[in-house]
């Protein structure tokens, strides 16, 4: 896929994925990856999937594995249904969760980067996700 046809697919499914970010299955987490994510070794990442970003035990590995499981359902459910590829689906929801669900002191990943901390600015998001700006 261009980059050009990244970012119009992007846009198309941008409002999609911002009401599925509020819904993912995430959110329904155990207070062990609660915990993890407030403590920098579990975070979000651009993909629109969890990451392991530090030590954890294999409980915490385990349900964020499940976790991604989740969501890669609910993005495959949403492609078939909107025409669009999965990554497009994840990628969307990637940059709605980087932008407005990650919080401050928070871990997250840009592409195949370092992890970093979000501090009290916004994230510098990907330049595919300016289209949901």
């Amino acid at each position: 896929m261009t980059r050009m046809t990244a970012m119009i697919a992007m846009g198309a499914v941008m409002a999609l994925a911002t009401g599925l970010a509020m819904n993912i299955p995430a959110r329904a987490q155990s207070g062990a990856v609660a915990s993890a994510m407030a403590a920098g070794t579990v975070g979000e990442q651009a993909d629109g999937y969890l990451g392991i970003a530090g030590s954890v035990g294999a409980d915490v590995r385990a349900e964020v594995e499940s976790i991604n499981i989740k969501r890669r359902a609910a993005y495959t459910d949403l492609a078939g249904k909107r025409g669009v590829t999965v990554q497009d689906v994840a990628a969307a929801t990637g940059c709605q969760t980087l932008s407005s669900r990650v919080k401050q002191g928070q871990a997250y990943r840009i592409g195949g980067g370092a992890w970093q901390t979000k501090g009290a600015g916004a994230i510098a998001l990907p330049s595919y996700c300016a289209t949901a700006n």
